[in-house]
């Protein structure tokens, strides 16, 4: 049996092919380990995707996957409708996990994958000809039992995540931290894939596939620091960098000096806001001090330190903007980007909108994202301050803010 694994396109990006789909890598990975076969379509960065799903390209394929993200759901029922009516199709990704049904119901797809995929894909081989309008999955899947990502079925030279000649690697999943604002996909069981695995993964990527430069995914590489201090140690005579990705709650001095003399050379951080009344707001459970301690030990190791804000949160106003600008003033980070809050489905304040005073939210969910081409962005809810209009004047003074104090 052979599956073809699809990634829409992201038109609202600036490059949505910065990354592989790593999602989809993981899936075709479990996929080919049940004794089947998959191919890794990628439409990212395709102006003219069409094109690429002639009828002919199905020949061959039994079944058909797509990953969806909310503000690409209307481009997979574009795909959909490409694909010959007697393959049937699956959705999975964040979208699908939180609107399982609404999903299958707007797109037309024949089941949905809910949560992370790889243990259950091979009962939904066994099964998909016999499902009808089924909803798979959900638990989260010990680690350990999922294969490497599927590297071999992408060109993984075609990505340059962050601008880099780099590729990515994850180490974990999950996160047990309550942001208000995270859609949570991997679930809120943090877990472990062994550290064996992940040096094999960077060695792989290194030897097999040329990379000398390594970017972890993960959200927050620092959830258990003393692993990521063994992990530095391992990584240390592999000879490669890497860029890492994490919050500011365990800063040491001694183990940023290490991520430097293990080959790191940047640290980005979800800083969000220099207001320590919004961060309690979007329950991030961290101190504005604490975040502008953590770009100073990275920047005192010798490595950069990029800070990601978030604007339009619920409780926005000039005051806390301004409040940020201070911040970013004092700190100084060496790279920074700005997103525009949207109450993603299966977040807290898509949950709770009510109660975080959000008296509209968009029936497009094409405007659901959170940075698009040039750093615009779509409002896609109010409350009684956050008027579009509100939004789109704190977002530009945020924006323009930064651009002048970080030059």
């Amino acid at each position: 049996m052979k599956t073809l694994l699809i990634n829409p396109p992201s038109p609202y990006l600036s490059n949505d092919a910065a990354y592989p789909p790593m999602g989809l890598m993981y899936v075709a990975a479990a996929i080919e380990r049940a004794g089947d076969s998959a191919e890794i379509l990628d439409l990212a960065g395709t102006e003219n995707w069409p094109a690429e799903l002639d009828q002919s390209r199905y020949d061959g394929f039994d079944l058909v996957g797509i990953t969806c993200v909310t503000p690409n759901i209307e481009m997979v029922r574009e795909i959909i409708n490409y694909t010959p009516p007697e393959i049937p199709v699956m959705v999975g990704g964040a979208h699908p996990t939180h609107l399982p049904l609404e999903t299958i119901a707007y797109t037309g797809c024949d089941f949905v994958i809910r949560g992370e995929a790889e243990i259950i894909i091979p009962e939904v081989l066994k099964n998909f000809r016999h499902s009808n309008k089924t909803v798979y999955g959900m638990e989260p899947v010990t680690v350990s039992d999922i294969p490497k990502p599927a590297r071999h079925l992408v060109d993984l030279h075609r990505y340059a995540p962050g601008g880099d000649i780099a590729t990515p690697v994850y180490t974990s999943r999950g996160c047990n931290f309550g942001c208000r604002f995270c859609s949570k996909l991997a679930g809120i069981t943090y877990r472990e894939i062994p550290l064996k695995q992940i040096v094999d993964e960077v060695c792989e990527c290194r030897d097999a596939y040329g990379f000398r430069k390594i970017v972890f995914g993960d959200d927050n590489i620092a959830m258990n620091p003393k692993r990521l201090t063994e992990l530095l140690t391992m990584l240390k005579p592999l000879d490669i960098s890497f860029r890492l990705n994490q919050d500011a709650r365990h800063n040491k001095q001694e183990r940023f000096d290490l991520a430097w003399e293990s080959g790191c050379t940047d640290i980005s951080f979800g800083i969000e806001s220099g207001s320590q009344r919004m961060l309690n707001a979007m329950n991030k459970q961290i101190t504005v001090s604490r975040n502008a301690e953590a770009i100073r030990m990275t920047q005192n190791a010798g490595m950069e330190a990029k800070a990601y804000f978030m604007v339009n949160y619920p409780e926005e106003t000039e005051e806390s903007v301004k409040e940020t600008l201070r911040f970013a003033e004092d700190t100084r980070p060496d790279k920074w980007m700005v997103s525009s809050f949207a109450p993603l489905p299966g977040s807290y304040a898509y949950t709770h909108a009510k109660e975080l005073g959000i008296l509209s939210m968009s029936n497009n969910w094409s405007d659901y994202y959170l940075v698009g081409k040039d750093g615009q962005f779509k409002p896609c809810f109010t409350t009684k301050y956050l008027t579009y209009e509100k939004q789109v004047e704190l977002h530009d003074m945020m924006v323009n803010g930064l651009k002048e104090i970080l030059v």
